[in-house]
């Protein structure tokens, strides 16, 4: 019951890391407050916030309806894959960054009076495998996972006098909705399938279960000492 007594804010609550974060820190005795446009899927047991994670009015409602925030965890995100650097489209550049940066800068900001009012907190956000080594026809998204990573190490920096941890989960390719809709857009989804789990030592996907395990590491107190870094669960893509 690591996370007992704390109150816990999620984007994305309601698929892929974002659930199974929710679902992990509920385990682990926590208060969860879960964010999505999807109300069905959100678990049971989280209170709702149903609204766009890059409306100031959402922020303000979930943090509203937190009170004292111990813990953010910023996972909402999307992608626009399977798109030639010199073919993507100015705005769906936009809203990646919108939903996979900017989003995540605004509900820090959003949390920090109740986190400092707290005492201190535990900030993390989602960065990719990709943000170190790059990739193809994915540049917007790519590229929005490498600001993640700055923005987690001058976050860190910046909040550590405030008892403000600020870090990241970098995934590698993760079995859930956003990697399924990437594999469709594939010209050979099922080759592009096994080209991605090929990619990785160890010659699978990960779970989502898995990233959670690290996302709750970092909100929890056992990570005391950890702020600015970026925690990699990536099957050893980067190693391969």
């Amino acid at each position: 019951m690591r996370l007992s007594g704390k109150t816990i804010l999620i984007t994305g609550a309601a698929s892929g890391i974002g659930r199974a974060s929710a679902e992990r820190a509920l385990a682990e005795g926590a208060r969860v407050v879960g964010v999505d446009m999807n109300a069905e899927n959100l678990p049971d047991v989280v209170e709702p916030i149903i609204g766009d994670v890059t409306s100031e009015e959402t922020i303000a409602r979930a943090v509203a309806a937190a009170g004292e925030i111990h813990g953010l965890a910023t996972i909402a995100g999307i992608s626009r894959s399977r798109v030639s650097i010199d073919a993507i489209d100015p705005t769906d550049w936009d809203q990646v960054f919108a939903v996979n940066v900017k989003a995540c800068w605004q509900w820090l900001v959003g949390a920090l009076p109740s986190m400092r009012a707290a005492g201190g907190g535990s900030v993390v956000m989602i960065a990719s495998q990709l943000a170190f080594g790059g990739g193809r026809l994915n540049a917007a998204y790519i590229a929005s996972k490498g600001a993640i990573v700055s923005l987690v190490k001058t976050a860190g920096f910046e909040l550590a006098p405030d008892n403000i941890r600020v870090n990241a989960v970098a995934p590698g390719a993760i079995d859930t909705p956003m990697l399924n809709g990437s594999m469709a857009r594939a010209e050979d989804p099922e080759a592009a399938r096994e080209y991605s789990r090929n990619r990785h030592a160890m010659k699978r996907f990960g779970r989502a279960e898995e990233i959670a395990s690290g996302v709750v590491y970092l909100l929890s107190d056992d990570a005391s000492f950890n702020t600015g870094s970026v925690v990699t669960i990536d099957g050893g893509w980067t190693a391969a």
